[in-house]
């Protein structure tokens, strides 16, 4: 079995409580549905179980994997035990709750591993069950790992719901009493997001460690909206298309910042895709992880998805496509500890009943696991699990030299005989004729008409395999960019 650690630091052993004298009154207290039985614990981290009651004062007691620790209810009524970090254990735990009068709560068949937060907008909420009509083989892989476990909620629940709540501010618990954490069976899996599914279950051939799979996205979201309060406010956003900055973060994710994550798998732009909202998406991006890092007290990996092509309607609704793709190119470069994972291959194809949501996640939400088990968990070499990505560009007399990394055995091309794909501006803004081809394994030469001031890569509306066909020796194809000269 691969557990390999994800970081060289684990917390250091809880100090012991000192003794109490506890009267033993009755305790009524309620726990955050976060905790729940079939959950994954995340390794390496604290572990904190908390909830609530009216009992101000109290003391309730928890016991796991054989530590026992107290804690006294404060004058918020809120309770929280903490419990020491562990490595990551496939062998089935019991967290046990209880004052010493009053009920006493388990939860069963608890694992300890690597919690994933799964968020984004509409492609990254995308059904598992929605993608059979392409990999409908894949029902037969449901199942089959136990240590994958999925915790599914829905945008839908948060929007009919939030004219009878007050979601402006960040919820304390879970919003919905039937979610929870669910074992690895087709009736959840089939309702958890396609991306995060078969990332989940790809990684774990890979590392087999327990994967706790949350799903924090909602259809149509826009970057504000799940961004916390503060920093939607800092960043100048007073409104919504839902009608409240940071509802989805305040409903879908912060109930979950009390415990540590391993990492974010993130799917969203489509939304600022039209009116020049590309200006300022990079740097919203990069504060958006800023924040959700200080929060979660963890530099965690932020594994991005960079927008597939969709073409169809997508040229007129979306028009400004590869403006994002190229802002999520720059928020990947100046974010610490990220990754990029090219979607626009995996696009609408003709005859596809819905253009805006591609059935294609499979092979996504794979090259997402292929990061995450090079970068990450150190069982693959990451030069053969990452598209090609440009790291230096230079003039050469009246040419250009792009070089790359993580081009495999060498740079190749996916289709044709004839790189496509580049483009040059000039100081003016005026195109450049550009002649492209690879002159060895990991450089790309550019003959130019003109002296040119920007590069470009896959920026057209029609970004697919066919107009923008660079790519690795394993078939990543290169991100969309633009680069000054």
């Amino acid at each position: 079995i691969i557990m390999p650690p994800i970081a060289n630091f684990a917390p250091p052993t809880l100090e012991a409580q000192p003794e109490i004298e506890d009267p033993g009154n009755e305790i009524k207290y309620t726990i955050s549905r976060t905790i729940g039985s079939n959950m994954v614990v995340q390794r390496n981290s604290y572990f904190n179980v908390f909830g609530w009651s009216e009992n101000k004062g109290g003391i309730i007691y928890g016991e796991f994997m054989g530590e026992k620790r107290y804690c006294v209810i404060d004058d918020n009524g809120e309770w929280s035990i903490q419990f020491s970090s562990h490595e990551a254990t496939t062998k089935p735990q019991t967290i046990k709750i209880y004052p010493l009068n009053g009920k006493t709560t388990k939860f069963n068949n608890v694992l300890v591993g690597d919690v994933w937060m799964v968020s984004g907008q509409s492609n990254a909420e995308m059904h598992l069950s929605e993608t059979f009509p392409r990999y409908s083989e894949y029902k037969k892989e449901i199942g089959k790992n136990e240590n994958i476990r999925l915790f599914v909620q829905t945008r839908e629940y948060v929007v009919t719901t939030q004219g009878e709540k007050d979601y402006s501010v960040p919820q304390k618990d879970i919003i919905n009493d039937a979610w929870t954490w669910r074992k690895n069976e087709a009736e959840f899996a089939n309702s958890f997001s396609a991306v995060g599914y078969y990332f989940a279950n790809e990684l774990s051939k890979k590392a087999d460690i327990p994967l706790g799979m949350v799903m924090s996205a909602a259809g149509g979201a826009v970057l504000h909206e799940l961004m916390p309060q503060e920093l939607a406010t800092e960043c100048g956003f007073t409104s919504s298309p839902c009608g409240q900055v940071s509802l989805f973060y305040n409903t879908l994710m912060y109930p979950f910042t009390k415990n540590s994550i391993t990492g974010m798998i993130f799917y969203q732009g489509e939304s600022e895709a039209n009116v020049g909202q590309y200006k300022n998406y990079a740097q919203n991006l990069e504060k958006t992880v800023a924040a959700y890092r200080e929060i979660w007290g963890v530099n965690f990996p932020f594994i991005n998805i960079q927008l597939a092509t969709h073409l169809g309607d997508s040229l007129t609704a979306w028009y400004e496509l590869p403006n994002i793709r190229a802002a999520q190119f720059n928020a990947y470069r100046n974010i610490d500890n990220s990754y990029l994972v090219v979607s626009r291959d995996q696009a609408f194809q003709p005859g596809d009943p819905d253009w805006a949501h591609p059935f294609y996640k499979f092979e996504i939400g794979k090259r997402a696991a292929d990061i995450a088990a090079s970068s990450l968990y150190k069982v693959s070499s990451v030069d053969y699990n990452q598209s090609p990505e440009p790291v230096d560009i230079k003039e050469d007399g009246n040419d250009i030299l792009v070089e790359f990394r993580h081009v495999g055995d060498g740079l190749k091309l996916l289709t044709g005989n004839q790189l496509k794909g580049f483009a040059a501006e000039d100081s003016e803004g005026r195109d450049i004729l550009v002649k492209a081809e690879i002159i060895n394994s990991k450089t790309v030469k550019l003959e130019l008409s003109g002296k040119a001031k920007t590069v470009k890569y896959c920026m057209m509306p029609d970004g697919s395999i066919s107009e923008a066909n660079l790519g690795s020796s394993t078939d990543y194809p290169a991100p969309a960019f633009e680069l000054s000269v």
